[in-house]
């Protein structure tokens, strides 16, 4: 039901309540229909739930596929390997996302909101959960509104919707206010409060209409239950690595076993194998590795004031190629200023706004219905009406004694702003002297001052200039009084007007400004009016013109139209957006190829952050359901943070490729002296537990702190990659072939040597097992870069991975002196002269890496050229 649209008395008909409220028996019924006045959510993760959710993914499938595949040859030592490092990897994603999530239920309001309702005639203060449709409740300054209200009473009502609607400016209210029209926009049913505001000004008395999810922030909730089809890109990544790794063991195993089959071989030395072919070729190592990076990066990030709540999103983050931003509150204060003071003669600025008339600040602090508090560590805490505590900030910093000293004027009569007059006037004495203050709207204010026809005409177009740069303007004005009993409006003296702004954060023109240089689209989504947005948006470096600015008239007309996502393309500001139209704005994104990051406080932005690949609640300023739909929180509500995110993310990447690059070739090059061993008829080069070894116990230390490599210089100053490059384009590949290709062969080589020279099988596995660790050891290092030299790049930050290859190293020729290790990884200890001349073998894969690079670098000069 429209309730807007029908008169108090429908309304109480339809709701079946009256002035007096409502009685026991109708509550108790109303309370079993209705329920509870609560908005939808989703359950609470348990820590179980967190522990189970690390285990879906392709990855850690196929790992375990291969745990079945050694314990059903009673591998059991492999099978143990793989299950130790699937545990290990899901402790450490329980630990950071469990602890996430905790931080951020701590972000959310813990204090009960409480109501004033009346029921059968008696006031009283109840849990804004239990009220029910019918109620009657009251409202004074700074209460939040619990429920979907229609206005039976008002007295000077303003209302701050922000948080619902988008729009900074606070909005009157009047029960008296009656429309045919159903389609009003929210902010335009002036006899309706809605939950999720608060009362900034005024008093009045309304009953429940709609509760929980009934209530117009309950439907925005509702947009949540449809489910998002964007996709984090390292989850889409690692999907298809996994298929890749998956595709490439089936073909290697096929393969594997028709040779075999052809040969005369037994069934179980095939599936032997088979199962070492699978190890050689699955990174064991890969998930805990890239949990570690992420980890790492979330654990900057926290530093920072932000809480990642899905470990993927900050590398997401990083990818991300266009931040769609709320206004209010995430790039701007949300908190009205006066930014200039326009006299008749003068513009004032913030540098000399302290030189206009003493009466301007006296008309600003007296004709005002702000409350003030002294704050114990100095300075002035003002509430109230967002104008009239604007006006005052305004008056304190010119001085502050502006303010402490309006108590010694005695207040002798008032008119209160009432939103049909638009202006407010006082009268006030000091001394033998009595004053008359007025402000309010330029039109209304100059009725009663002494200027001419064309000097009113001149400050009206002056006003008009103003709000077109998306000011709000207050006309200020006074006069010396001999009538000592009542306001008389007539013959002021007109002081100028007031431009009234919510003003950008100190921090984000530069920060999107660092945005724009790291190839990332801004836009700006608010619910303001287009000219405020676009002089927003000017002064932030996001839109120069209006070319660049979709109205509302143009997002209905684009809706209607079909959505083309085309049509978005130069566009950088939306003003005046629905909940619903913000949502189809990121998917339309999104279809242009986009990784859309979403930030948003309100519950008007939750539908647009549960569909982006990346969404980001402010945590300060932001509302309970827009955290818990987000993949990241700001606890500062600094939109810089943001670009703080995007730099970890990127690093995080580059890590992640490093891990992978080390990995995949290192497991390239354990597949082709596998499957060269299998041709030629030699016995396994090396065992399960061997490959296991070199995969969890080589490679899986020194990974990890890849994963923790500082971000290489410069690295906001490049384009955002595609969000559709695969982990493995052209330059890996290159490198994985041919790293892969000079271990492995080098690697069959020897082993052949080796039998051929009389060794044992199991000598020559020990041998080739040692000089496998040797080449993962020096391949580390190769993988630290991409692009440059070994030579150019420093170790000062690489102490720690420098120690750790020395540690495996030293790790690995202990065991060959265990006896418990020597009889589970079938070692025994070499010589020195051997130990030497395999390091030197192993040396030799840097010199081999690093000609590739040159022969490639060389090559692009010359196509450069």
């Amino acid at each position: 039901m429209y309730f807007h649209t029908k008169t108090i008395d429908q309304v109480f008909q339809s709701l079946d309540t009256n002035i007096s409220g409502l009685n026991e028996d109708k509550i108790a019924k109303r309370q079993e229909k209705y329920g509870l006045n609560i908005l939808p959510s989703e359950d609470e993760k348990t820590l179980f739930s967190h522990f189970l959710q690390q285990f879906k993914s392709p990855i850690i499938y196929i790992l375990l596929l291969a745990t079945f595949m050694a314990l059903s040859i009673q591998e059991y030592s492999d099978a143990g390997f793989i299950l130790m490092v699937l545990l290990l990897n899901a402790v450490i994603g329980t630990y950071q996302e469990y602890s996430a999530s905790k931080k951020a239920k701590l972000l959310e309001n813990l204090i009960k909101a409480n109501a004033i309702v009346i029921r059968d005639g008696v006031l009283q203060e109840v849990d804004s959960r239990y009220i029910v449709p019918g109620d009657v409740l009251i409202f004074e300054p700074g209460t939040k509104v619990s429920a979907d209200i229609r206005l039976i009473e008002s007295t000077n009502l303003m209302v701050d919707e922000s948080l619902l609607t988008g729009e900074s400016v606070e909005v009157t209210k009047d029960a008296l206010f009656l429309s045919e029209n159903e389609k009003l926009r929210i902010p335009e049913r002036k006899n309706m409060l809605f939950a999720g505001t608060y009362i900034s000004s005024g008093r009045a008395k309304g009953v429940v209409s709609a509760i929980g999810k009934e209530t117009e922030a309950g439907k925005i909730a509702q947009l949540l239950s449809k489910k998002s089809k964007a996709k984090i890109p390292l989850l889409e990544k690692m999907e298809k690595l996994s298929f890749s790794i998956s595709i490439v063991i089936g073909i290697m195993v096929i393969i594997l076993f028709a040779i075999g089959l052809l040969k005369g071989m037994t069934f179980y030395a095939l599936f032997l194998f088979s199962v070492a072919l699978a190890v050689s070729t699955i990174p064991e190592g890969l998930p805990v590795a890239i949990t570690v990076a992420l980890t790492s990066a979330s654990l900057a990030m926290s530093k920072r004031n932000v809480i990642i709540r899905k470990l993927a999103a900050i590398e997401g983050l990083g990818a991300c190629t266009l931040i769609a931003s709320d206004k209010t509150g995430t790039l701007t204060q949300n908190k009205l200023s006066v930014e200039y003071f326009i006299s008749p003669t003068q513009v004032y600025d913030k540098n000399t706004i302290h030189e206009a008339h003493d009466k301007v600040y006296l008309a600003s602090v007296l004709c005002n219905e702000m409350h003030y508090k002294k704050v114990e560590k100095g300075g002035i805490d003002f509430f109230g009406d967002q104008v009239d505590v604007a006006l005052a900030r305004f008056a304190e910093n010119a001085d502050e004694s502006y303010i402490t000293g309006a108590k010694s004027y005695r207040k002798i009569d008032e008119i209160p702003y009432e939103p049909i007059n638009r202006f407010s006037a006082v009268m006030v004495q000091q001394g033998g002297k009595v004053f008359q203050f007025s402000k309010g709207s330029p039109e209304t204010v100059l009725e009663h001052c002494d200027v001419t026809e064309e000097e009113k005409k001149k400050i009206l177009a002056d006003v008009d200039a103003w709000a077109l740069k998306g000011y709000r303007t207050i006309a200020l004005a006074y006069k010396e009084s001999e009538d000592d009993k009542k306001i008389n409006l007539n013959h002021f003296s007109y002081l100028g007007f007031v431009a009234i702004i919510d003003p950008v954060r100190e921090e984000s023109p530069d920060a999107i400004k660092k945005a724009q240089k790291a190839g990332i689209k801004v836009v700006m989504i608010t619910g303001d009016h287009p000219n405020t947005a676009l002089c927003i948006a000017k002064e932030l470096g996001i839109a120069s013109s209006d070319s660049g600015v979709m109205s509302e008239d143009e997002l209905v007309a684009w809706e209607e139209q079909g959505e083309d996502p085309g049509t978005l393309k130069e566009i950088s500001v939306f003003s005046r957006v629905t909940p619903e139209q913000k949502m189809k704005i990121v998917i339309a994104y999104q279809k242009l190829g986009h990784y859309v990051a979403v930030t948003g406080d309100g519950v008007n932005d939750a539908p647009a952050l549960r569909h982006a690949n990346i969404g980001v609640a402010m945590g300060e300023s932001g509302t309970d359901i827009a955290k818990a739909t987000s993949d990241i929180i700001l606890t500062d509500d600094n939109f810089r943070s943001i670009v703080n995110g995007i730099e970890e993310g990127r690093r995080a990447h580059d890590n992640i490729r490093k891990v992978i690059y080390l990995l995949i070739s290192t497991g390239f090059a354990e597949l082709i002296l596998v499957m060269l061993s299998f041709i030629t008829g030699l016995p396994l080069p090396l065992l399960p537990v061997q490959l296991l070894w070199l995969n969890l116990v080589t490679n899986g230390i020194q990974d990890v702190m890849l994963g923790l490599e500082k971000a290489e210089p410069g690295l906001l100053k490049k384009k955002p990659r595609s969000p559709k490059e695969p982990l493995f384009n052209t330059l890996m590949l290159r490198r994985i072939i041919v790293a892969g290709l000079y271990i492995g062969c080098i690697s069959f080589i020897l082993f052949y040597f080796l039998l051929e020279q009389g060794h044992s099988e199991e000598s020559a596995r020990n041998i080739t097992l040692l000089l496998m660790v040797l080449f993962e050891n020096v391949h580390v290092f190769n993988a630290r870069t991409e692009y440059n030299y070994l030579f150019n790049i420093g170790y000062k930050s690489s102490s720690m991975l420098i120690l750790l290859v020395i540690f495996t190293q030293v790790l690995h020729i202990t065991s060959m002196h265990i006896p418990f290790m020597q009889n589970l990884l079938s070692t025994q200890p070499v010589s020195l002269n051997s130990w030497l001349f395999l390091s030197l073998i192993a040396l030799g894969l840097v010199l081999v890496m690093e000609t590739d690079k040159w022969l490639m670098l060389r090559k692009h000069q010359k196509n450069e050229i």
